[in-house]
């Protein structure tokens, strides 16, 4: 089983490239929202019944942004026992980091494989295990023209700020609780400028990169 992990920069258009690359080898998606419900389904004995629960939640929330309701809080009023442990990107609440101490859920989702798992600090949580870590770069401007697409935001400071609060809580998690910097291109098996080589190229480069490395087939 495999997992190709996506990091780097805000807004270098890691979610674009994460969700083709996943097309590609049938892989679940894994952003900074939710786990795959396997992951949720099996992870520390996990019932039925509360993950059929936190999906109905999920789906309500996946609603809200379709019809710009990301504004505010990304969970809305989502009750706590429902939410997984977030990592660094995470807008909504969130658990206090402690080194070593990754959720057991991603453990399972490294066991399970076949999966690109975007923003989570995969390139940290993979270790030894079986993943291709992929870092993603591009430049400022193209950073904020992308998240303003991406989520809807009108001006360029909105979009600023949103890349500057993100980085911060990055600069956090890596530097204080891993001791390393989320632009080490030592963190990533492959680096990429998305400012220089657009998405699709770049998809079609990093699927290229896992079939050889990690021996996958495309579907």
């Amino acid at each position: 089983m495999s997992v190709i992990t996506v990091d780097g920069q805000i807004g270098a258009g890691g979610p674009e490239l994460g969700k083709r690359v996943a097309r590609m080898f049938d892989f679940d998606y894994v952003d900074r929202l939710a786990l795959p419900k396997a992951v949720i389904d099996t992870a520390n004995g996990t019932p039925p019944r509360f993950a059929d629960r936190f999906w109905k939640i999920v789906e309500r929330a996946v609603s809200g942004f379709a019809l710009g309701n990301s504004a505010g809080d990304p969970y809305f009023n989502t009750p706590e026992e429902v939410l997984l442990p977030l990592t660094w990107d995470s807008e909504g609440p969130t658990t206090a980091h402690s080194r070593g101490s990754e959720p057991a859920s991603f453990d399972t989702l490294f066991d399970l494989g076949k999966t690109v798992l975007v923003h989570r600090a995969g390139c940290l949580m993979a270790g030894d295990r079986s993943a291709l870590k992929v870092g993603l770069f591009a430049s400022w401007d193209d950073r904020v023209g992308r998240v303003m697409q991406r989520e809807g935001l009108k001006s360029v400071s909105a979009a600023t700020d949103a890349i500057k609060r993100r980085e911060k809580l990055q600069l956090e998690y890596f530097g204080d609780i891993h001791g390393v910097q989320p632009d080490d291109p030592g963190l990533y098996d492959i680096t990429i400028d998305t400012s220089a080589e657009n998405i699709p190229v770049a998809s079609i480069r990093v699927a290229r990169f896992a079939r050889e490395s990690l021996a996958l087939q495309i579907a």
